[in-house]
């Protein structure tokens, strides 16, 4: 390629946009990165910790394989980076579960090449004995942790290839001369080879994405002081989770709302929380011995809560008109998305935008293709042409 096609235009920059920038910054693209707010207003920014934890489902090995790979991605990568312990704690995660649901989950991730020494079952005695909950067997799985969400997008973007510029929100867009032009509302215009879009909830006011769909779900998470030093700093996780001693503080959540758009701290989540609270750590807590603290945002979720990432198709509108090859879909040059990771973005992000810059450096390897025909954006349109068997024909 040549120095002029090694241009890229970043809209977002949460842990999509800033795990892309630090992928495509490494093969010496030139990296702009855009984001409506400054770094320190980033919503999940106010968040205390994001968690980094394999989830697996019990009916779909694709998907499986894919979280494997990209947990034990995120893992390594923060080791990489050596925050210090108030910033990144990566001890793993138990997952408690019912007995036949552990049993049936064991046999469905040992076949995707999950090793044996990746995780660990933990009857419910021990369970018991070590963290006081009844009636819950327990995976340990090691590639698990909690990090600072500002902390590692900060050092994701700290390189001399990505310029990162706050308080530009995108208005518009155009391509003609092999270039993307982006239009902001503030006059300002920016021009790449390349422009991937990061910011979930900014594709609903762009019409070349009228066919992503995405919901919007509302989280809740609270901390509350840690009363006493925890012996494990390990993740605990059922249908809630708690994060022990992130500085002093115990994390805990989460809930989930869809099509709520309150920003403040909630009661009624705060008790819910609570609940978890109480009986992932043992401690007896009323709602009236503490505040309501914690943090509030939204996660973009795809129908299938699988995220779209890749290049954006031209016509899928039409596709359930006119039956056609793979070969003959036709995409919008050098445009992509990378989004719709839910709640799990921090486990999944670094790994799929590492796949999807090796499609935009066309450096792409076999399994890297097939991860990202799992993830097309246009799939659901796809499916409905009857193509989609043979897109991933080639399974993960």
């Amino acid at each position: 390629m040549s120095t002029h096609d090694k241009t890229v235009l970043i809209v977002g920059s949460g842990i999509a946009g800033s795990s892309l920038a630090y992928q495509l910054a490494k093969r010496n693209y030139q990296v702009t990165l855009l984001d409506e707010n400054n770094q320190d207003e980033i919503e999940i920014f106010k968040n205390k910790a994001a968690i980094i934890s394999p989830h697996f489902m019990l009916n779909n090995p694709k998907y499986n394989s894919l979280m494997n790979m990209a947990s034990k991605y995120a893992y390594d990568l923060t080791g990489e980076f050596n925050y210090s312990k108030k910033d990144a704690v990566m001890e793993g995660v138990i997952k408690l579960y019912d007995n036949d649901v552990a049993d049936r989950l064991i046999k469905n991730i040992l076949s995707i090449t999950l090793e044996k020494t990746d995780f660990k079952y933990l009857s419910k005695d021990l369970i018991k004995k070590k963290y006081d909950i009844d009636n819950k067997i327990g995976i340990y799985f090691k590639y698990g942790g909690w990090v600072s969400p500002h902390k590692i997008c900060s050092k994701l973007i700290k390189h001399k290839n990505i310029k990162f510029i706050p308080k530009r929100k995108v208005k518009e867009m155009a391509y003609g001369k092999k270039l993307w032009l982006v239009y902001c509302e503030d006059s300002n215009e920016f021009t790449a080879s390349n422009l991937v879009f990061c910011n979930s909830f900014a594709l609903s006011k762009t019409k070349l994405f009228n066919d992503v769909d995405l919901k919007k779900n509302r989280g809740q998470i609270n901390w509350l002081p840690s009363k006493k030093k925890s012996a494990h700093k390990e993740i605990i996780s059922d249908s809630g989770y708690l994060i022990p001693d992130v500085s002093g503080y115990d994390v805990f959540g989460s809930t989930y709302e869809r099509d709520n758009e309150n920003k403040n701290l909630s009661m009624t989540d705060f008790e819910k929380n609570l609940k978890t609270y109480r009986k992932l750590s043992g401690n007896e807590i009323e709602k009236n011995d503490t505040s309501n603290t914690g943090w509030v945002g939204w996660r973009a979720v795809t129908p299938d809560r699988i995220p779209y990432v890749g290049q954006v198709l031209k016509e899928s509108k039409e596709l359930n008109k006119i039956p056609r090859s793979i070969k003959d879909l036709k995409w919008h040059p050098n445009l992509f998305i990378n989004t719709g990771y839910g709640s799990r973005g921090y486990t999944l992000a670094p790994f799929i935008s590492k796949c999807l810059a090796s499609m935009i450096d066309e450096s792409q390897t076999p399994d890297e293709q097939n991860i990202l025909n799992y993830l097309n954006p246009s799939r659901n349109s796809i499916k409905k042409a009857g193509l989609r068997k043979k897109m991933l024909v080639n399974l993960i």
